[in-house]
């Protein structure tokens, strides 16, 4: 191997990656992609975090999605998050893995997800209202980061306003070692409590919603065990909140600056979903973890059983052999067959979700506010690690009356974030 490439892949770290002057590590992406190309070297070695296999191509990665045999998803983050069990779905194999997601699917099917459309839109326009009147705000704390706490409580079965509390559990659970104001492991203590709480309150009085569903689901004489029940709550926390605020934070950073996209969006809303796709390619937040399961031979690298690996879908979403013009915000790239949420029977189970919540967010946000722009008077922070991506962008905007929405119809949920987005 390229001795500079092999240092390359050495030294990478996808928790404290090299960031930009633009507050982004997209640029380093960039020259990683470009570097390891020209040298025709995609998999490699990093002293990282224990030592773990990156594979940065595109072709290289769908190998790697498509062989859930020689690569398990016993091990699907790294560093692995701070929880007791497996969590549900993500770190499941077949037959477990086919059994729970046949029993939660189908909420989060194309049919399902719209059934959450209204309040995801009516969110939108509270919590906006709850800043237009100041010209200034945080879109990835005031908007990116409550929508999907609010549709993840609702998938729970839990009071909206649990959102700021699920938030900061998810920095203990995946981002532990950066909390310093209290201690990690006495909340994930907490969060584990409530869970059980919330499971043992669905089991003696079910809801519609999906956790409801899963308490109560058998098949072929199996139901699901308390602690799968707690990994399938882990999941559901995680996979609900944290790719979709990225995304969400990415597209509205983006939007902040980029005038001639903005533009064409509000002329044609019709093409904000491709854009979110686009988005998903270009921006991707997530990384994947495998462990291997046997000896082999990999795209010129000798894999040994137990080693880890991980997938690196932003990188591979640059990959110039599957996407022309990779480093080109492209709204009409069609196909886009972007790996960003995985791809085949792994793929995230909240794809659909994830689409319909960004688009919907979009839209109300353009329609609300079509002139915005960053604030250069603070600055953004990108967060490293299994799903990365800015913790704020900072905007100002002119100020504005409140909507028309009805009041009445507020759910606590908006108070409680526009309280916990206050108090930061």
């Amino acid at each position: 191997m390229d001795e500079d490439v092999k240092r390359m892949f050495l030294e990478f770290d996808h928790v404290n990656p090299p960031i930009g002057s633009d507050g982004t590590p997209y640029d380093y992406y960039e020259r990683f992609v470009d570097r390891t190309l020209k040298a025709g070297q995609h998999v490699g070695w990093s002293s990282k975090h224990g030592g773990f296999w990156l594979v940065s191509g595109y072709a290289e990665c769908v190998d790697v999605l498509r062989n859930a045999d020689v690569f398990s998803n016993e091990e699907p983050t790294l560093p692995r998050y701070a929880t007791n069990e497996a969590i549900m779905i993500a770190g499941q194999d077949d037959p477990d893995h086919r059994f729970a997601r046949a029993l939660v699917n189908r909420p989060f099917n194309p049919v399902g997800v719209k059934l959450y459309s209204e309040v995801i839109r009516e969110s939108v326009n509270l919590l906006i209202d709850g800043v237009i009147a100041s010209g200034r705000a945080d879109l990835a704390q005031v908007i990116a980061k409550p929508v999907p706490a609010i549709v993840t409580a609702l998938l729970m079965g839990v009071p909206a306003e649990e959102g700021p509390r699920f938030s900061h559990w998810i920095s203990c659970v995946s981002e532990g070692q950066d909390v310093t104001d209290v201690n990690a492991s006495a909340d994930i203590a907490e969060m584990y409590a409530y869970f059980r709480e919330t499971i043992e309150r669905h089991r003696d009085a079910p809801g519609q919603d999906v956790l409801s569903r899963a308490v109560h689901a058998s098949a072929d004489g199996r139901s699901f065990s308390v602690d799968e029940l707690l990994g399938l709550c882990v999941t559901l926390m995680i996979g609900g909140i944290d790719n979709t605020y990225r995304l969400i934070s990415a597209l509205l950073w983006r939007l902040s600056w980029d005038v001639e996209l903005r533009q064409r969006l509000i002329a044609n809303l019709a093409l904000i979903p491709a854009t979110v796709e686009e988005a998903l390619r270009y921006y991707s937040p997530a990384y994947t973890g495998r462990i291997v399961t046997k000896d082999q031979h990999f795209h010129g690298v000798e894999m040994r059983t137990g080693d880890l690996v991980l997938i690196g879908n932003p990188l591979a979403n640059r990959d110039p052999r599957a996407f022309e013009h990779p480093n080109q915000f492209m709204v009409e790239r069609s196909p886009n067959n972007h790996i960003a949420l995985g791809l085949g029977i792994h793929r995230c189970l909240g794809a659909h979700l994830i689409a319909i919540e960004a688009k919907i967010v979009i839209e109300e946000f353009l329609t609300r506010l079509p002139e915005f722009w960053l604030d250069e008077t603070l600055s953004t922070k990108w967060i490293g690690g299994q799903v990365a991506g800015l913790e704020h962008v900072p905007v100002c905007f002119p100020p504005a009356a409140p909507s028309s929405f009805d009041r009445a119809s507020q759910h606590s949920g908006i108070e409680a974030w526009l309280a916990h987005v206050d108090h930061r």
